[in-house]
């Protein structure tokens, strides 16, 4: 027992003094080397016995000289991860990982960092490409109950509260979704002349900012069912006209269960309400149901099923009110460094009144997502979408043909997290829509940069 109590004191002592020699104030502080030296020493002390509150201390005043090599990293990691320091370990393991990718060790505490910060896809990809290592039994077995952990914690719900802010800032070639023509030609018109649109009727392009607050909780009822509320509001300001300035607000609660019946299938209803405002004026309320269903195979691709129907009502004109249904199924990959979504959609759009019949509609779209990591902490994306949209009926007070649609869409981007809190956002996007009316045919670019933090 006195022979413990000294060797514990020893590492204290060391600890101490490796403190004070680093304070250039101090009178009597070795030369630099030395008390480098100690330091170092008196870390390997710390960690060796497992003190690692006082082990993270001492790395964190050693870091700004010891950044970048190996065995330092690897304490200073370890110190902060022990101790919940979780951004900092994430820092440390990402550079030894960079440098070092062949050694499990490492890659293992980079996967339980991200365990830790619930990243659980991201360490979900580092445990596997842990095994892929062939690590020793011990760690094999060990990685293995975190993937078992990673796929309770996937499938289990507990208490989460989440919030974001981002703000954006942007060029949009067409905010108005309009023609470039300058003339509508007669043979599409109930008119014998061509017409000439005035300029607040063909495309306009400008400048923009954004913003997007998101809020939202979890909470579970039992083992195996949930509730979950979320609120949304987005505005978004053109430099160019006011016009087409948007806000919007959204509500949306919901259910989730895995029912005895349906095995390992969850369920999911939920009411949504959505408001949207036109330059400032209310222009129109949604309230919608949901139904959905999600499926993981065994082979981890994933399943999901959507039922909507809602009801769009239009403030300034009740006639022109429609109801929505829609069906959405998506297929998506594992979680690994590339992902895919293969996503359908179906729809019909209804006019509550018969004069507004030609705005009801029928419309089949696909969409390919691909992501990928890039690094630890960047990821980007690519998306191609068509969508091909007829309309019930031909508007008689302005057109003599029916209108169709084929609309295509493409969009890329990237992120960059500083940190578990902070990221930023690079988002180009392009937009062709092929009508058989002249109106409704255009072109649309945009392109926009963005931050956002989370908590």
């Amino acid at each position: 027992m006195a022979l413990h109590m000294i060797k514990h004191l020893w590492s204290l002592i060391l600890a101490v003094l490796a403190l004070l020699s680093l304070d250039g104030h101090a009178q009597q502080a070795p030369e630099p080397s030395v008390a480098s030296a100690n330091g170092l020493e008196a870390l390997a002390v710390l960690i060796k016995r497992r003190q690692y509150p006082q082990a993270y201390v001492l790395a964190d005043r050693l870091a700004e000289d010891f950044e970048g090599d190996a065995k330092f990293d690897f304490q200073y990691g370890l110190a902060a991860l022990e101790t919940a320091h979780y951004d900092q370990a994430l820092f440390a393991f990402e550079r030894l990982v960079l440098t070092a990718g062949g050694q499990p060790r490492y890659r293992l505490e980079l996967a339980r960092t991200h365990f830790f910060l619930r990243n659980l896809e991201r360490a979900q990809i580092e445990f596997e490409r842990v095994l892929r290592q062939r690590p020793p039994l011990a760690v094999r077995q060990n990685v293995e109950d975190f993937l078992k952990k990673i796929v309770q914690l996937q499938r289990s719900v507990d208490p989460k509260f989440y919030a974001s802010f981002d703000l954006t800032a942007g060029f949009d070639s067409n905010i108005n979704s309009a023609t470039d023509e300058e003339f509508l030609p007669k043979e599409e018109l109930i008119f014998p002349v061509d017409i000439r649109l005035n300029d607040d009727s063909r495309e306009t392009e400008s400048g923009y900012v954004g913003s997007l607050f998101n809020l939202g909780y979890v909470r579970p009822i039992n083992n195996a069912s949930s509730y979950d509320i979320r609120l949304l509001a987005a505005s978004r300001s053109n430099a160019e006209i006011d016009t087409y300035d948007l806000t919007t607000v959204m509500f949306e609660a919901g259910y989730s269960t895995y029912s005895r019946y349906s095995g390992p299938i969850k369920w999911r209803g939920a009411g949504r309400y959505q408001q949207v405002q036109l330059s400032g004026e209310a222009f129109l309320n949604t309230r919608a149901g949901i139904v959905q269903a999600f499926y993981e195979l065994n082979s981890g691709l994933s399943l999901a099923l959507g039922v909507h129907y809602g009801l769009n009502s239009y403030e300034q004109n009740d006639d022109s009110d429609i109801s929505q249904t829609q069906v959405s199924f998506s297929v998506s990959s594992p979680a690994q460094k590339h992902t895919w979504v293969v996503a359908l959609q179906a729809g019909e759009d209804e006019a509550q009144d018969s004069s507004n019949d030609f705005n009801g509609r029928s419309y089949q779209g696909l969409t390919l997502q691909s992501s990928h990591l890039w690094g630890q902490r960047r990821s980007y994306y690519f998306l191609l979408g068509i969508v091909a949209t007829e309309y019930e009926a031909i508007n008689q007070a302005l057109y003599s043909e029916l209108r169709e649609d084929t609309t295509l869409n493409a969009a890329m981007g990237w992120r960059h997290a500083f940190d578990s809190h902070l990221s930023m956002h690079h988002d180009v996007s392009w937009n062709s829509a092929d009508s058989t009316l002249q109106a409704n045919s255009y072109q649309r670019f945009k392109v926009e940069l963005g931050v956002t933090y989370s908590f």
